[in-house]
């Protein structure tokens, strides 16, 4: 007698010869297998996260430990620190209530954790670092909704590695430390999302963050030109557009004024009475005559400029405009900036990322015959096994 099996049929109880049921078999092994496979393997979102994490927090670290402290944490969490340094307050008020107002303590560990006011600062550098680079991956899938998240993701990503790196450490001249400059990074990221999201939501929460800014960096009401832009690009109410513009201008004023009622309560008016800005604008003619100073702006804007410069032909009248804009903030820097102190043309960078990320997906239909194979692999158009 032939040899036969008993097994449950979708259908039926059946016996059937192990032959009959072989390929059934095969390919219901190879599904649970691929199944199983896809079960076990981490999910990307668990990846990036890690992968930004760890980053963040080693940027954060080498921020203090590489780089030349021009304001001392200790000076400037105890309010020490020289006008107009003192004049930027964000960090050493949320400092103030993490720890109560308790004064700092050293810890006898080798820096960043030498002190509780260096812990501080690391871990806000890291978190700061990794909310930017979320926004600025909100940018992208804002400006390219069609496109996978992997490449809003990875394009995002690259953009913000390149930012931090050739902004603040990567530079030809020296590189220096200010605790207020990855806040900074921050902030600029989380407005410009809200300047291009359309929606009452985005237009209210605006204002409120051009005062955070504010208590953070006297400039930063700047950056709200990216909402007259995206306004003029999208034809807006102009009287809407006119009362968001007032209630960011109002916020700048009560976040000066806040700093300095804070100031003046603590005691503090003997250290704050310098200026809120130094002009260096005859620096600035003197650098020009230097020939090293072309040298050490090859990486202004940290090389962001050379992909927008390679989608020039694309340029419609709102990137002619964030243009300007930039021009604008290259003036500024040129005043009361030291022109050749990199991490000021930060958000620059940001304003090069958002024209990049304007083109993004016309930049990928015209590479998609190319890497075809790759982006199928990427939208989940093929299978496991290789076949679409």
């Amino acid at each position: 007698m032939h040899r036969t099996d008993l097994y449950f049929d979708e259908h039926r109880l059946g016996i059937v010869a192990p032959s009959a049921r072989l390929p059934q078999s095969e390919a219901y092994m190879t599904s649970q297998l691929d199944t199983i496979a896809r079960r076990a393997r981490p999910s990307s979102a668990l990846i990036i996260c890690c992968l930004v994490a760890i980053s963040s927090l080693n940027l954060a670290w080498e921020h203090q430990v590489i780089l030349t402290q021009m304001v001392k944490v200790s000076e400037y969490y105890d309010f020490a620190a020289r006008a107009p340094f003192i004049y930027r307050i964000l960090p050493a008020f949320i400092c103030r209530l993490v720890f109560l107002g308790r004064a700092n303590a050293a810890t006898g560990l080798p820096v960043p954790l030498d002190s509780y006011y260096s812990v501080f600062q690391l871990a806000l550098d890291a978190i700061c670092l990794a909310t930017a680079f979320v926004f600025m991956a909100r940018i992208t899938r804002q400006l390219n909704p069609d496109l996978p998240n992997a490449i809003n993701v990875s394009v995002a990503g690259a953009a913000a590695l390149m930012i931090v790196v050739f902004g603040y450490f990567m530079v030809p001249n020296n590189a220096y430390f200010y605790p207020y400059d990855f806040p900074d990074l921050c902030i600029a990221a989380i407005v410009f999302f809200l300047c291009i999201t359309a929606g009452r939501t985005a237009e209210i929460l605006l204002p409120a963050a051009v005062y955070v800014a504010t208590l953070n960096k006297e400039t930063a009401a700047f950056y709200t030109g990216l909402y007259l832009i995206v306004a003029i690009q999208r034809h807006s109410n102009w009287k809407r557009v006119a009362i968001v513009l007032l209630a960011c201008v109002a916020a700048a004023i009560l976040a000066r004024a806040t700093i300095l009622f804070w100031l003046r309560r603590h005691g503090l008016d003997s250290v704050a009475s310098g200026s809120q800005a130094e002009v260096h604008l005859s620096y600035t003619i003197q650098q020009i005559k230097n020939p090293l100073f072309l040298f050490s702006l090859m990486n202004i804007c940290s090389y962001l400029y050379l992909p927008v410069w390679a989608m020039r032909k694309r340029f419609d009248r709102t990137d002619w405009l964030i243009l300007a804009l930039i021009l604008g903030w290259i003036i500024i820097v040129a005043t009361f900036g030291i022109v050749r102190q990199l991490r000021l043309y930060v958000p620059a960078s940001l304003l090069l990322f958002v024209i990049i990320a304007r083109h993004l997906s016309a930049t990928i239909a015209t590479l998609e015959p190319r890497f075809a194979p790759a982006l199928a692999r990427l939208r989940g158009d093929v299978s496991p096994g290789g076949r679409a």
